[in-house]
Protein backbone atom coordinates (compact mmCIF):
# COMPACT_ATOMS: atom_id res chain seq x y z
CA UNK A 1 0.00 0.00 0.00
CA UNK A 2 1.17 3.37 -0.81
CA UNK A 3 1.94 6.08 1.98
CA UNK A 4 1.21 9.52 1.02
CA UNK A 5 2.26 12.52 2.71
CA UNK A 6 -0.02 15.32 3.41
CA UNK A 7 1.33 18.88 4.50
CA UNK A 8 -0.43 21.55 6.11
CA UNK A 9 -1.35 24.37 4.38
CA UNK A 10 1.29 26.39 6.56
CA UNK A 11 3.56 23.48 6.38
CA UNK A 12 3.31 23.12 2.98
CA UNK A 13 3.85 26.98 2.57
CA UNK A 14 6.80 26.89 4.68
CA UNK A 15 8.27 24.32 2.50
CA UNK A 16 7.72 26.20 -0.37
CA UNK A 17 9.34 29.55 0.78
CA UNK A 18 11.81 27.55 2.02
CA UNK A 19 13.31 26.41 -1.09
CA UNK A 20 12.25 29.09 -2.86
CA UNK A 21 14.69 31.32 -0.48
CA UNK A 22 17.00 28.68 -0.90
CA UNK A 23 17.33 29.22 -4.73
CA UNK A 24 17.40 32.23 -4.12
CA UNK A 25 20.22 32.47 -1.97
CA UNK A 26 22.22 30.15 -4.00
CA UNK A 27 21.92 32.52 -6.73
CA UNK A 28 22.76 35.63 -4.89
CA UNK A 29 26.14 33.87 -3.92
CA UNK A 30 26.72 32.08 -6.95
CA UNK A 31 26.59 36.35 -8.64
CA UNK A 32 28.55 37.61 -5.61
CA UNK A 33 31.76 35.05 -6.18
CA UNK A 34 31.89 35.61 -9.56
CA UNK A 35 31.74 39.41 -9.31
CA UNK A 36 34.48 38.94 -7.11
CA UNK A 37 36.54 36.08 -8.48
CA UNK A 38 38.80 38.43 -10.80
CA UNK A 39 38.15 41.61 -8.51
CA UNK A 40 37.40 43.13 -12.13
CA UNK A 41 34.74 45.95 -11.89
CA UNK A 42 33.13 45.36 -14.86
CA UNK A 43 31.57 41.62 -13.05
CA UNK A 44 30.40 44.36 -10.35
CA UNK A 45 28.98 46.47 -13.15
CA UNK A 46 27.15 43.06 -14.30
CA UNK A 47 25.65 42.17 -10.73
CA UNK A 48 24.08 45.68 -10.72
CA UNK A 49 22.56 45.20 -13.94
CA UNK A 50 21.05 41.87 -13.09
CA UNK A 51 20.08 42.87 -9.57
CA UNK A 52 18.18 46.04 -10.76
CA UNK A 53 15.46 44.25 -12.66
CA UNK A 54 15.32 41.44 -10.43
CA UNK A 55 16.09 38.83 -13.57
CA UNK A 56 17.53 35.56 -13.03
CA UNK A 57 17.72 34.01 -16.98
CA UNK A 58 17.03 35.75 -20.72
CA UNK A 59 15.94 34.75 -23.78
CA UNK A 60 14.39 36.16 -27.29
CA UNK A 61 10.68 36.30 -27.18
CA UNK A 62 9.23 33.01 -28.68
CA UNK A 63 7.45 35.61 -31.50
CA UNK A 64 11.04 36.43 -32.97
CA UNK A 65 11.44 36.92 -36.28
CA UNK A 66 14.31 34.72 -37.60
CA UNK A 67 13.91 35.33 -41.60
CA UNK A 68 14.64 39.05 -42.43
CA UNK A 69 14.13 40.54 -45.85
CA UNK A 70 17.43 42.49 -47.69
CA UNK A 71 17.02 46.28 -46.70
CA UNK A 72 14.55 45.60 -44.11
CA UNK A 73 14.85 47.22 -40.35
CA UNK A 74 13.98 44.84 -37.21
CA UNK A 75 13.37 45.65 -33.70
CA UNK A 76 14.84 43.19 -31.54
CA UNK A 77 13.94 42.86 -27.81
CA UNK A 78 15.03 40.70 -25.12
CA UNK A 79 13.00 39.13 -22.18
CA UNK A 80 14.00 37.76 -18.16
CA UNK A 81 12.86 35.78 -16.12
CA UNK A 82 12.38 37.25 -12.37
CA UNK A 83 13.17 35.85 -9.36
CA UNK A 84 9.63 34.85 -8.93
CA UNK A 85 8.53 33.21 -12.12
CA UNK A 86 7.61 36.26 -13.91
CA UNK A 87 8.23 37.12 -17.67
CA UNK A 88 9.18 40.36 -18.49
CA UNK A 89 10.72 42.46 -21.32
CA UNK A 90 13.68 44.06 -20.35
CA UNK A 91 13.72 47.80 -20.52
CA UNK A 92 17.42 48.51 -20.94
CA UNK A 93 20.90 47.45 -20.25
CA UNK A 94 21.51 45.18 -23.33
CA UNK A 95 24.52 44.62 -25.09
CA UNK A 96 23.80 44.10 -29.15
CA UNK A 97 25.76 42.61 -31.24
CA UNK A 98 25.86 40.10 -35.05
CA UNK A 99 28.62 37.70 -35.47
CA UNK A 100 31.83 38.60 -37.49
CA UNK A 101 31.99 39.17 -41.10
CA UNK A 102 28.16 41.00 -40.85
CA UNK A 103 26.84 43.56 -43.27
CA UNK A 104 23.71 44.07 -41.42
CA UNK A 105 24.00 46.26 -38.45
CA UNK A 106 22.71 46.81 -35.38
CA UNK A 107 22.13 49.65 -33.01
CA UNK A 108 22.12 49.67 -29.04
CA UNK A 109 18.53 49.52 -29.04
CA UNK A 110 18.22 46.30 -30.51
CA UNK A 111 17.33 48.49 -34.09
CA UNK A 112 18.85 45.73 -36.90
CA UNK A 113 18.90 47.26 -40.38
CA UNK A 114 19.48 44.25 -42.57
CA UNK A 115 22.17 44.21 -45.60
CA UNK A 116 21.49 45.16 -49.32
CA UNK A 117 22.23 41.17 -49.99
CA UNK A 118 21.54 37.53 -48.39
CA UNK A 119 23.64 36.75 -45.17
CA UNK A 120 23.40 33.98 -42.68
CA UNK A 121 24.23 35.66 -39.15
CA UNK A 122 23.99 35.52 -35.27
CA UNK A 123 22.55 37.83 -33.05
CA UNK A 124 23.43 38.14 -29.98
CA UNK A 125 22.31 40.16 -26.74
CA UNK A 126 24.14 40.43 -23.60
CA UNK A 127 22.31 41.44 -19.76
CA UNK A 128 24.60 41.40 -17.23
CA UNK A 129 26.09 37.62 -16.61
CA UNK A 130 23.14 36.51 -18.89
CA UNK A 131 23.74 36.05 -23.34
CA UNK A 132 21.49 34.63 -25.37
CA UNK A 133 22.30 34.40 -29.37
CA UNK A 134 19.82 33.65 -32.52
CA UNK A 135 20.20 32.84 -35.75
CA UNK A 136 19.12 35.25 -38.33
CA UNK A 137 18.56 34.88 -42.40
CA UNK A 138 19.01 37.49 -44.22
CA UNK A 139 16.87 36.25 -46.86
CA UNK A 140 16.45 38.38 -50.64
CA UNK A 141 13.05 36.32 -51.76
CA UNK A 142 10.65 38.89 -52.85
CA UNK A 143 7.39 39.57 -51.22
CA UNK A 144 4.55 38.36 -53.61
CA UNK A 145 0.99 38.96 -51.72
CA UNK A 146 -0.45 38.67 -48.12
CA UNK A 147 -1.56 35.34 -47.37
CA UNK A 148 -2.57 35.07 -43.91
CA UNK A 149 -4.67 38.18 -41.80
CA UNK A 150 -2.66 37.48 -38.79
CA UNK A 151 -0.12 34.58 -36.93
CA UNK A 152 -2.85 33.81 -34.35
CA UNK A 153 -6.80 33.96 -34.79
CA UNK A 154 -7.64 37.80 -33.88
CA UNK A 155 -10.42 38.42 -31.33
CA UNK A 156 -11.58 41.99 -30.57
CA UNK A 157 -14.41 44.06 -28.85
CA UNK A 158 -16.26 46.63 -30.91
CA UNK A 159 -14.55 50.21 -29.78
CA UNK A 160 -11.27 48.62 -28.99
CA UNK A 161 -8.20 48.00 -31.21
CA UNK A 162 -5.46 45.49 -31.44
CA UNK A 163 -2.05 45.15 -33.64
CA UNK A 164 -1.88 42.34 -35.93
CA UNK A 165 0.97 40.32 -38.11
CA UNK A 166 -0.08 40.09 -41.80
CA UNK A 167 1.17 36.98 -43.13
CA UNK A 168 3.03 37.22 -46.66
CA UNK A 169 4.17 34.83 -49.04
CA UNK A 170 7.86 35.35 -50.23
CA UNK A 171 9.74 34.27 -53.71
CA UNK A 172 13.55 33.68 -54.11
CA UNK A 173 15.46 33.64 -57.35
CA UNK A 174 15.07 30.06 -57.33
CA UNK A 175 11.24 29.67 -57.10
CA UNK A 176 10.90 28.15 -53.46
CA UNK A 177 8.23 30.13 -51.23
CA UNK A 178 9.01 31.41 -47.86
CA UNK A 179 5.77 32.23 -45.77
CA UNK A 180 7.10 34.55 -43.27
CA UNK A 181 5.67 37.74 -41.22
CA UNK A 182 5.59 41.06 -43.94
CA UNK A 183 8.71 42.91 -43.74
CA UNK A 184 8.87 47.06 -42.84
CA UNK A 185 9.11 47.53 -46.98
CA UNK A 186 6.09 46.10 -47.25
CA UNK A 187 3.95 46.63 -44.09
CA UNK A 188 3.54 50.55 -45.13
CA UNK A 189 2.13 49.73 -48.47
CA UNK A 190 -0.64 47.47 -47.84
CA UNK A 191 -3.66 49.42 -48.99
CA UNK A 192 -6.87 47.36 -46.49
CA UNK A 193 -9.93 46.50 -48.09
CA UNK A 194 -12.82 46.38 -45.18
CA UNK A 195 -16.52 45.21 -46.32
CA UNK A 196 -19.57 43.80 -44.56
CA UNK A 197 -21.12 40.41 -45.48
CA UNK A 198 -23.17 42.37 -47.92
CA UNK A 199 -19.58 43.20 -49.88
CA UNK A 200 -20.79 46.90 -48.91
CA UNK A 201 -17.82 49.05 -48.19
CA UNK A 202 -17.74 48.58 -43.70
CA UNK A 203 -18.31 51.84 -41.16
CA UNK A 204 -17.35 48.53 -38.76
CA UNK A 205 -13.27 49.02 -39.00
CA UNK A 206 -10.10 50.57 -40.51
CA UNK A 207 -6.66 49.33 -40.52
CA UNK A 208 -4.26 51.67 -39.00
CA UNK A 209 -0.02 51.50 -40.23
CA UNK A 210 2.29 53.05 -38.16
CA UNK A 211 5.90 52.74 -37.85
CA UNK A 212 6.11 49.50 -39.55
CA UNK A 213 3.02 48.11 -37.03
CA UNK A 214 -0.74 47.02 -38.51
CA UNK A 215 -3.43 48.03 -36.39
CA UNK A 216 -7.66 47.20 -36.34
CA UNK A 217 -9.19 49.98 -34.77
CA UNK A 218 -12.95 48.33 -34.61
CA UNK A 219 -16.39 50.18 -33.79
CA UNK A 220 -18.89 48.34 -34.10
CA UNK A 221 -19.47 44.59 -33.01
CA UNK A 222 -20.17 42.36 -36.60
CA UNK A 223 -18.22 40.34 -38.95
CA UNK A 224 -16.29 41.85 -41.48
CA UNK A 225 -14.12 40.29 -44.21
CA UNK A 226 -10.58 41.78 -45.09
CA UNK A 227 -8.32 42.59 -47.78
CA UNK A 228 -4.91 43.20 -48.61
CA UNK A 229 -3.99 44.79 -51.66
CA UNK A 230 0.01 45.33 -51.92
CA UNK A 231 2.19 45.49 -55.13
CA UNK A 232 4.19 42.27 -55.66
CA UNK A 233 8.00 42.42 -55.69
CA UNK A 234 8.23 39.47 -57.43
CA UNK A 235 5.87 39.65 -60.20
CA UNK A 236 6.30 43.94 -60.19
CA UNK A 237 1.86 43.30 -60.26
CA UNK A 238 -0.62 44.64 -57.97
CA UNK A 239 -1.64 41.52 -56.00
CA UNK A 240 -5.34 41.41 -53.71
CA UNK A 241 -5.06 38.55 -51.42
CA UNK A 242 -8.03 36.08 -50.59
CA UNK A 243 -10.70 36.92 -48.24
CA UNK A 244 -9.76 37.30 -44.53
CA UNK A 245 -13.40 36.95 -42.15
CA UNK A 246 -12.99 38.92 -39.25
CA UNK A 247 -15.68 38.92 -36.25
CA UNK A 248 -15.85 41.66 -33.92
CA UNK A 249 -17.11 40.85 -30.49
CA UNK A 250 -19.08 42.68 -27.82
CA UNK A 251 -17.86 42.13 -24.63
CA UNK A 252 -19.26 45.69 -23.28
CA UNK A 253 -20.87 46.32 -19.96
CA UNK A 254 -20.71 50.04 -20.17
CA UNK A 255 -19.52 53.28 -20.95
CA UNK A 256 -18.76 57.03 -19.44
CA UNK A 257 -16.84 60.19 -19.90
CA UNK A 258 -14.32 60.91 -17.94
CA UNK A 259 -11.78 64.17 -17.61
CA UNK A 260 -8.13 63.28 -19.94
CA UNK A 261 -6.34 64.13 -17.13
CA UNK A 262 -8.12 60.97 -15.05
CA UNK A 263 -5.70 58.36 -13.65
CA UNK A 264 -7.99 55.96 -12.35
CA UNK A 265 -10.49 54.66 -15.12
CA UNK A 266 -12.69 53.02 -12.64
CA UNK A 267 -13.82 55.80 -10.23
CA UNK A 268 -13.61 58.61 -12.41
CA UNK A 269 -16.03 60.96 -13.92
CA UNK A 270 -17.69 64.03 -15.38
CA UNK A 271 -18.99 66.28 -12.71
CA UNK A 272 -20.03 70.14 -13.12
CA UNK A 273 -17.57 70.65 -16.43
CA UNK A 274 -17.35 73.65 -17.66
CA UNK A 275 -14.88 75.89 -19.87
CA UNK A 276 -14.34 79.37 -20.78
CA UNK A 277 -15.28 80.90 -24.11
CA UNK A 278 -11.95 80.07 -26.59
CA UNK A 279 -9.98 77.91 -24.10
CA UNK A 280 -10.77 74.17 -24.11
CA UNK A 281 -10.81 71.23 -22.11
CA UNK A 282 -10.52 67.63 -22.91
CA UNK A 283 -12.64 64.53 -22.14
CA UNK A 284 -11.92 60.61 -22.80
CA UNK A 285 -14.54 58.22 -23.42
CA UNK A 286 -13.94 55.27 -21.30
CA UNK A 287 -15.66 51.46 -21.38
CA UNK A 288 -15.52 48.48 -18.84
CA UNK A 289 -15.51 45.15 -20.80
CA UNK A 290 -15.78 41.96 -19.70
CA UNK A 291 -12.29 39.68 -20.37
CA UNK A 292 -12.20 36.08 -21.57
CA UNK A 293 -11.27 35.08 -18.03
CA UNK A 294 -14.50 36.70 -16.71
CA UNK A 295 -12.78 39.60 -14.92
CA UNK A 296 -13.83 43.52 -16.59
CA UNK A 297 -11.08 45.85 -16.84
CA UNK A 298 -11.53 49.67 -17.92
CA UNK A 299 -10.26 51.29 -21.05
CA UNK A 300 -9.85 54.64 -23.00
CA UNK A 301 -11.53 54.35 -26.43
CA UNK A 302 -11.99 57.64 -27.80
CA UNK A 303 -10.34 56.95 -30.58
CA UNK A 304 -12.84 54.29 -31.57
CA UNK A 305 -15.83 55.85 -30.18
CA UNK A 306 -18.63 58.12 -31.78
CA UNK A 307 -19.01 61.46 -30.83
CA UNK A 308 -21.25 64.24 -31.07
CA UNK A 309 -22.69 67.87 -29.87
CA UNK A 310 -25.73 69.54 -29.61
CA UNK A 311 -25.20 73.11 -29.94
CA UNK A 312 -21.98 74.32 -31.97
CA UNK A 313 -22.79 77.59 -31.86
CA UNK A 314 -21.69 77.23 -28.36
CA UNK A 315 -18.67 75.36 -28.54
CA UNK A 316 -16.61 73.36 -30.76
CA UNK A 317 -15.48 69.45 -30.90
CA UNK A 318 -12.63 67.83 -32.20
CA UNK A 319 -10.26 64.69 -31.46
CA UNK A 320 -6.33 65.19 -30.13
CA UNK A 321 -3.76 64.44 -32.93
CA UNK A 322 -3.78 61.00 -31.19
CA UNK A 323 -7.54 60.19 -31.17
CA UNK A 324 -6.77 59.69 -27.15
CA UNK A 325 -9.19 62.83 -26.03
CA UNK A 326 -11.93 64.79 -27.20
CA UNK A 327 -11.00 68.86 -27.03
CA UNK A 328 -14.25 71.21 -26.66
CA UNK A 329 -13.67 74.62 -27.42
CA UNK A 330 -15.87 77.33 -25.75
CA UNK A 331 -17.63 79.72 -28.34
CA UNK A 332 -20.67 81.33 -26.81
CA UNK A 333 -20.32 82.53 -23.00
CA UNK A 334 -22.62 81.94 -20.42
CA UNK A 335 -23.89 78.92 -22.41
CA UNK A 336 -23.68 74.88 -22.32
CA UNK A 337 -23.25 72.54 -24.92
CA UNK A 338 -24.53 68.68 -24.30
CA UNK A 339 -21.32 66.45 -25.26
CA UNK A 340 -22.61 62.44 -26.42
CA UNK A 341 -20.45 59.33 -27.17
CA UNK A 342 -21.51 56.47 -28.46
CA UNK A 343 -19.87 52.77 -29.17
CA UNK A 344 -21.83 50.80 -31.60
CA UNK A 345 -24.03 51.02 -34.33
CA UNK A 346 -25.88 55.32 -33.93
CA UNK A 347 -28.84 56.37 -35.75
CA UNK A 348 -26.49 58.88 -37.44
CA UNK A 349 -25.85 58.26 -40.89
CA UNK A 350 -21.66 58.09 -40.73
CA UNK A 351 -21.80 56.73 -44.34
CA UNK A 352 -19.61 59.87 -45.98
CA UNK A 353 -17.44 59.92 -42.82
CA UNK A 354 -13.50 59.16 -43.21
CA UNK A 355 -14.15 56.89 -40.14
CA UNK A 356 -9.70 56.85 -39.88
CA UNK A 357 -9.97 59.90 -39.33
CA UNK A 358 -12.71 60.16 -35.96
CA UNK A 359 -16.20 60.12 -35.64
CA UNK A 360 -17.18 63.34 -34.79
CA UNK A 361 -20.68 64.60 -35.70
CA UNK A 362 -22.16 68.34 -35.55
CA UNK A 363 -24.96 66.88 -33.84
CA UNK A 364 -25.93 64.44 -31.32
CA UNK A 365 -25.17 60.87 -31.22
CA UNK A 366 -27.52 58.11 -29.84
CA UNK A 367 -27.62 54.56 -30.54
CA UNK A 368 -29.30 52.88 -32.91
CA UNK A 369 -32.63 51.29 -31.38
CA UNK A 370 -31.76 47.24 -31.00
CA UNK A 371 -28.52 47.39 -31.81
CA UNK A 372 -25.21 46.53 -30.02
CA UNK A 373 -24.67 50.07 -28.80
CA UNK A 374 -23.96 51.97 -25.51
CA UNK A 375 -23.54 55.80 -24.82
CA UNK A 376 -23.04 58.42 -22.37
CA UNK A 377 -23.48 62.31 -22.23
CA UNK A 378 -22.21 65.33 -20.19
CA UNK A 379 -23.32 68.81 -20.23
CA UNK A 380 -20.28 71.50 -20.18
CA UNK A 381 -21.20 75.17 -19.19
CA UNK A 382 -18.88 77.65 -20.71
CA UNK A 383 -18.14 79.81 -18.53
CA UNK A 384 -18.27 84.23 -19.07
CA UNK A 385 -14.37 85.04 -18.86
CA UNK A 386 -13.02 86.36 -16.27
CA UNK A 387 -11.90 90.12 -15.80
CA UNK A 388 -8.40 91.17 -14.30
CA UNK A 389 -8.56 95.07 -15.67
CA UNK A 390 -10.70 97.57 -17.25
CA UNK A 391 -8.91 100.48 -19.40
CA UNK A 392 -10.54 103.72 -19.42
CA UNK A 393 -10.34 107.02 -21.68
CA UNK A 394 -11.65 110.00 -21.55
CA UNK A 395 -11.57 112.07 -24.93
CA UNK A 396 -8.56 110.07 -25.71
CA UNK A 397 -6.57 110.33 -22.63
CA UNK A 398 -6.04 107.28 -20.41
CA UNK A 399 -7.02 107.38 -16.98
CA UNK A 400 -6.22 105.70 -13.70
CA UNK A 401 -9.32 104.50 -11.45
CA UNK A 402 -9.85 107.12 -8.64
CA UNK A 403 -6.82 109.33 -9.52
CA UNK A 404 -7.99 112.50 -11.12
CA UNK A 405 -7.68 113.99 -14.67
CA UNK A 406 -7.30 117.70 -14.45
CA UNK A 407 -8.30 119.66 -17.62
CA UNK A 408 -7.01 122.91 -18.39
CA UNK A 409 -9.89 123.73 -20.82
CA UNK A 410 -13.39 122.77 -20.13
CA UNK A 411 -14.66 119.80 -22.88
CA UNK A 412 -17.98 120.06 -23.95
CA UNK A 413 -18.42 116.40 -23.71
CA UNK A 414 -16.89 113.61 -22.04
CA UNK A 415 -16.55 110.44 -23.91
CA UNK A 416 -15.47 106.98 -22.30
CA UNK A 417 -13.79 104.35 -24.23
CA UNK A 418 -13.66 100.95 -22.01
CA UNK A 419 -11.43 98.20 -22.88
CA UNK A 420 -11.86 94.86 -20.41
CA UNK A 421 -8.57 92.68 -19.80
CA UNK A 422 -9.50 89.14 -19.74
CA UNK A 423 -8.38 86.24 -17.99
CA UNK A 424 -7.04 84.67 -21.36
CA UNK A 425 -4.90 87.68 -21.75
CA UNK A 426 -7.03 88.79 -24.45
CA UNK A 427 -8.88 92.39 -24.58
CA UNK A 428 -11.86 93.57 -25.73
CA UNK A 429 -13.76 97.08 -26.34
CA UNK A 430 -16.77 96.94 -24.06
CA UNK A 431 -17.92 100.67 -24.22
CA UNK A 432 -21.52 99.74 -25.23
CA UNK A 433 -21.77 96.18 -23.78
CA UNK A 434 -25.20 95.97 -22.00
CA UNK A 435 -23.65 94.72 -18.76
CA UNK A 436 -21.67 97.48 -18.25
CA UNK A 437 -23.02 99.39 -15.66
CA UNK A 438 -22.48 103.70 -15.94
CA UNK A 439 -23.00 105.60 -12.38
CA UNK A 440 -22.26 109.08 -11.73
CA UNK A 441 -21.32 109.37 -8.36
CA UNK A 442 -20.28 112.24 -7.81
CA UNK A 443 -21.31 116.04 -10.29
CA UNK A 444 -24.11 114.52 -11.24
CA UNK A 445 -26.28 116.91 -12.81
CA UNK A 446 -24.40 119.65 -11.80
CA UNK A 447 -20.89 118.94 -13.34
CA UNK A 448 -22.36 116.28 -15.92
CA UNK A 449 -25.05 114.46 -17.03
CA UNK A 450 -25.62 111.16 -19.72
CA UNK A 451 -25.96 112.41 -23.01
CA UNK A 452 -29.57 110.68 -23.93
CA UNK A 453 -28.81 108.73 -26.60
CA UNK A 454 -25.43 107.92 -26.41
CA UNK A 455 -23.61 105.22 -23.65
CA UNK A 456 -20.43 106.30 -22.43
CA UNK A 457 -21.12 109.66 -23.14
CA UNK A 458 -21.81 112.86 -20.99
CA UNK A 459 -22.40 116.44 -21.26
CA UNK A 460 -20.40 119.05 -19.27
CA UNK A 461 -22.68 121.38 -17.49
CA UNK A 462 -20.32 123.41 -15.19
CA UNK A 463 -17.28 123.34 -13.63
CA UNK A 464 -16.66 120.67 -10.49
CA UNK A 465 -15.21 117.06 -9.75
CA UNK A 466 -16.85 114.49 -12.51
CA UNK A 467 -16.89 110.92 -10.81
CA UNK A 468 -18.02 108.01 -13.42
CA UNK A 469 -18.07 104.68 -11.82
CA UNK A 470 -17.87 101.98 -14.07
CA UNK A 471 -18.72 98.11 -13.00
CA UNK A 472 -17.92 95.13 -15.28
CA UNK A 473 -17.67 91.38 -14.22
CA UNK A 474 -16.42 91.91 -10.66
CA UNK A 475 -14.17 95.14 -11.59
CA UNK A 476 -14.48 98.39 -10.92
CA UNK A 477 -13.10 101.65 -12.37
CA UNK A 478 -13.78 105.10 -11.00
CA UNK A 479 -13.26 108.03 -13.48
CA UNK A 480 -12.70 110.97 -11.64
CA UNK A 481 -12.14 114.21 -13.79
CA UNK A 482 -11.58 117.71 -12.38
CA UNK A 483 -13.79 120.27 -14.53
CA UNK A 484 -12.58 123.82 -14.78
Amino acid sequence: MATRLLLAPSVWGFAMNFKTCNKLCLYALFIFLAACSSGDETNLVNLHTVADQDIVSISFPADTETILSINSEYDFSLQGLTSNGVETTISGGIQWSLSDGAVSTIDQKGHFTASATAELITVTAEFGFFSDSIEIKVSSAKFDQVVQFDQNELIIDMCRSQTFTPIGSYIDENGNEEIRPVDSITINTIDWIIRDQDNNPSQRAHIETLDNQATLHSLAEGNIIIQAKAVSQYSNTEMTSGDFDQAITNNLNSIKLCYSSASDLTSCAVTNASVKKDKSISLISVANYQALDGSDFYENISANSKWGIDNTANASIALSTDAQQLNITGATEASNATISVACGDIEQAIDGIDISQGVVLDTPVSCLSGASCLSASSTVAIDLLSVTSLKVSANNTNLTSAEALILSVRPVEIDLITTAVFSDNTEADITSDTTLVYSITQGKDVVIEEKAGFVGIYTVLGAGTAEIKLDFRDETFYALIEIP
